[in-house]
């Protein structure tokens, strides 16, 4: 009975040691890669609004405004979204009472685009039919996942190279990476640029955009990085 104890005994203790050697010489770090790409797509938002007291004026000028706005955008290269769009009364209460006082009628409009010129000119051509709420400087998607494929690739190379470095260190012949991660997708304006996305809300357009379509907003650059971390056992 006291050796089977005994024995039981030292199994137990065998498999924390154990499991405690496959641990030796674990060594975590992470590594990062990065890169400054510049805004390859402007995008702009719209307003065509029309309101009055009389439904189908409003309606009338709304179609008109509407019409104009999408015929023109279909000269373009640029992809034109209709966001929204929506037609309701308005009303006003007086002595506690809703009282309808007018009409009005609104659709928003998205377009995107890499030609900036084209897009300015855009601009500047539908002013009388739509209201510029803003304009937009970004990393088109196609573009972005190149990027990302790219510093992935820089990212666990420079892991890789660190690995190696800290074995001839540590004067291993050899390791073995037992976890790797990659870590969040970041993405910021460079230089300050933050500024220009969007500086144009509330601002009027005949003050940013001229009769020639000259853009006094430029696109600015993006840095787009990825962390690499993990776990490497010489």
């Amino acid at each position: 009975m006291l050796r089977s104890i005994l024995a039981a005994s030292l199994l137990a203790v065998s498999f924390p040691a154990a499991a405690e050697a496959l641990n030796y010489n674990i060594v975590e770090f992470s590594e990062s890669a990065g890169v400054e790409v510049a805004q390859d797509t402007m995008s702009a938002r719209f307003q065509v609004t029309a309101e009055g007291r009389d439904k189908n004026a409003v309606n009338a000028e709304f179609v008109k405004k509407f019409n104009n706005f999408t015929r023109k955008s279909k000269n373009g290269s640029f992809k034109t979204e209709l966001v929204s769009r929506s037609a309701m009364p308005r009303y006003q209460y007086t002595n506690g009472r809703r009282i309808q006082t007018g009409w009005e009628e609104r659709a928003e409009f998205k377009v995107e685009g890499r030609d900036f010129d084209e897009l300015n000119r855009f601009i500047a051509d539908v002013q009388a039919d739509a209201a510029l709420e803003y304009t937009d400087f970004h990393v088109s998607r196609e573009r972005r996942n190149e990027i990302v494929d790219q510093v992935s690739k820089d990212a666990i190379l420079r892991f890789k190279a660190r690995a190696d470095k800290l074995s001839g260190i540590l004067g291993t012949s050899g390791y073995k990476i037992v976890k790797l991660n990659l870590g969040h997708i970041g993405s910021h304006i460079a230089g300050g640029g933050a500024a220009q996305a969007k500086m144009l809300r509330a601002m009027p357009m005949a003050a940013s955009y001229g009769v020639e379509g000259t853009d006094s907003v430029a696109p600015g650059v993006e840095e787009i990085s990825i962390s690499v971390n993990g776990t490497v056992q010489f």
